[in-house]
C-alpha cells in the first residue's frame, strides 16, 4: 500500500469500524471453530469489524496484530496462518461493518470463502471477503467513503505513546 496516513491517538482511542488486512503464509485449511473449514490458497483476506468496547479501534486492532493464546473470535483462528499487512480505520458512533461488508464483496474479483464468518450475529453474508489483489488506500477511500490506513508498526507506537 502506497500511502499511509499518520494514527490519529484520540481517534484510534475511540468507537469505529476497522478492516484487517491479511495474507495467508500458504495454502491448506483451517479449522475456524465449529464454522468449517476455510481453505487458504495463499490468498489476501478482508475483515470487517467494528470496535464499541473499551479501548475503542486501538484495544481491538491491537488484539487482531497479536495471536490469541486461547481462539474468541472467528478471526482469531485464522491470524496464526496469515501475515498481518495492516488496517483500515474509521472513528465514529455509526457501525459501518455491515455496508463496508457488501461494499468489499462487490469488488471485481472479491469472493466469500466461508459463509458467515465474523457475521454469526448479523444478516450479513460473511465479513471475511477474499481479494484478488492489495487494495490501495484510494480504492478503499472509494470503496467506504471514509477512513484512513494504519501500519501495524504505527499501532504499536501509538499504544506506547500517553
Amino acid at each position: 500500500m502506497a500511502t499511509t496516513i499518520t494514527t490519529e491517538h484520540s481517534a484510534m482511542a475511540g468507537p469505529g469500524t476497522y478492516v484487517v488486512l491479511l495474507r495467508a503464509h500458504g495454502s491448506g485449511r483451517v479449522l475456524i471453530g465449529r464454522l468449517g473449514t476455510l481453505p487458504l490458497d495463499g490468498g489476501l483476506f478482508a475483515y470487517v469489524g467494528s470496535a464499541f468496547g473499551p479501548g475503542g479501534l486501538a484495544a481491538r486492532c491491537r488484539h487482531h496484530q497479536r495471536i490469541a493464546a486461547r481462539a474468541h473470535w472467528h478471526l482469531d483462528y485464522l491470524r496464526p496462518h496469515c501475515r498481518l499487512l495492516g488496517f483500515w480505520v474509521a472513528n465514529g458512533p455509526e457501525r459501518l461493518e455491515h455496508p463496508w461488508a457488501q461494499a468489499l464483496g462487490r469488488l471485481p474479483g472479491a469472493a466469500w470463502p466461508l459463509e458467515r464468518f465474523g457475521s454469526s450475529d448479523c444478516r450479513c453474508r460473511a465479513h471475511l471477503i477474499g481479494l484478488p489483489r492489495m487494495p490501495s488506500a484510494s480504492l478503499l477511500q472509494e470503496t467506504l467513503g471514509q477512513g484512513w490506513w494504519v501500519d501495524p508498526e504505527e499501532l504499536d507506537d501509538a499504544s506506547e505513546s500517553p
